[in-house]
């Protein structure tokens, strides 16, 4: 690989320019060119006599289920598309409840999308694989800093290992400024490989591609070639290739890891602390610990990425598409129990202050895709706590909606 000793300098995100933009994004995804949106409220299974899907039944689904406990989300909101076309939105609730000075959520409100950060890591990893001719069954360690001592395994590990949660690496999913900043991933890579290749969660998996998206992107375009040795270069290119290759690609200009400004931010509560004396959680930069978290967008601009994914070779071809699904790269494990009709595929993801909902204050996210008719959908929420349908985790909340909305 052919690398430049240069030390790249991170430029403060320009938050007001990117606030000026946002009311240009919210538009049905008419740059899909995928002809026009359903119109009739229900849509028929590609099979003869098969059940029929009605769209206006799945979205007051969503909308009842999540307030089927009760206790409504501090803020929180929900897209559905069909076939790349923005079909029905919302939002509700408040992004600031009255003692952080009250601030309604809407649909172009930033929040943090937590480890639906994964599946957009995913694709560029996708990318830049196919521009190195190589596969996700090809290794990591050359990829590596090379002041990296390697532990027991590491030179087996392959970029599949680590896409599917399978590295076997040692690590937890707590203290991310130690485990996930640039000191934490080198000591993981020379603790080693240790565990067992079973699947287990952990987020250093898709932190180390801050570091492997740069080194890749090195071999394949050397006006951008660096020194992955350096932190704050790795951190500048990771975030620069995932503008340039993903959402310049969408025309979504200034999507990064730092949230808006700390007086307007989106803010994260718990649904069963009293609204008017606890005040609300402030998520600052991610960009030192990104990769696997920490992406601040609003629900227009969730949905559009994944509309162009799902439904074009914008942001990767068919083959690439197939294999993320395959494999389930970036996205959730299948759930064949609540899977009836065709595959569903999708992310979640959770960021809280305690293992304990009742009490913890965070994030809750989803985005699933549901190919047999082409519907996508996005739920988030800036709370913790919120009882859902059958008491159910938001993504089987979600799959529950959809399921029942087929008559």
């Amino acid at each position: 690989m052919t690398t430049k000793n240069t030390t790249i300098t991170l430029p403060n995100n320009s938050r007001n320019v990117k606030r000026l933009l946002s009311s240009l994004l919210l538009f049905t995804f008419s740059l899909l060119s995928l002809g026009s949106c359903e119109t009739d409220d229900s849509i028929t299974d590609i099979q003869t006599n098969s059940p029929v899907f009605n769209l206006d039944l799945f979205e007051q689904n969503v909308i009842n289920y999540v307030n089927a406990g009760g206790n409504t989300p501090v803020g929180w909101s929900y897209t559905i598309s069909v076939n790349g076309q923005l079909n029905r939105s919302n939002a509700y609730g408040q992004a600031r409840t009255s003692v952080d000075g009250a601030l309604d959520f809407s649909l172009n409100k930033e929040i943090n999308v937590a480890s639906i950060s994964k599946f957009y890591t995913a694709i560029a990893v996708m990318q830049l694989l196919e521009a190195n001719n190589l596969t996700i069954e090809d290794k990591i360690a050359e990829w590596l800093p090379s002041s990296w001592p390697q532990g027991p395994g590491v030179s087996e590990l392959r970029f599949k290992d680590l896409l599917t949660h399978r590295s076997g690496l040692e690590s937890t999913n707590t203290n991310f400024n130690t485990t996930l900043g640039y000191q934490g991933l080198a000591v993981c890579i020379r603790t080693g490989a240790i565990n067992s290749k079973n699947y287990r969660y952990r987020n250093v998996n898709f932190a180390l591609f801050r570091v492997l998206i740069p080194s890749l992107w090195s071999a394949v375009d050397t006006t951008n070639a660096i020194d992955i040795e350096n932190d704050i270069n790795t951190q500048f290119m990771y975030l620069l290739y995932m503008q340039e290759n993903i959402f310049d690609k969408l025309s979504l200009p200034l999507v990064g890891c730092v949230p808006e400004d700390s007086n307007i931010a989106t803010l994260y509560y718990n649904v069963n602390a009293p609204s008017n004396t606890t005040t609300g959680e402030f998520y600052g930069s991610w960009n030192h610990i990104a990769g696997g978290g920490g992406y601040f967008m609003t629900p227009i601009e969730m949905a559009k990425v994944i509309a162009f994914f799902e439904h074009t070779e914008v942001l990767v071809t068919e083959d690439q598409r197939d294999v993320m699904k395959l494999h389930r790269i970036g996205m959730d494990r299948a759930n064949p129990t609540n899977e009836i009709h065709g595959n569903y595929y999708g992310k979640n993801g959770s960021i809280g202050t305690s293992d304990d909902p009742t009490i913890s204050k965070g994030v809750l996210t989803q985005m699933v895709m549901f190919p047999i008719n082409g519907v996508d959908c996005t739920v988030v929420m800036n709370c913790q706590g919120v009882i859902l349908n059958n008491n159910a985790n938001l993504k089987q909340m979600i799959y529950e909606a959809y399921n029942d909305a087929w008559e």
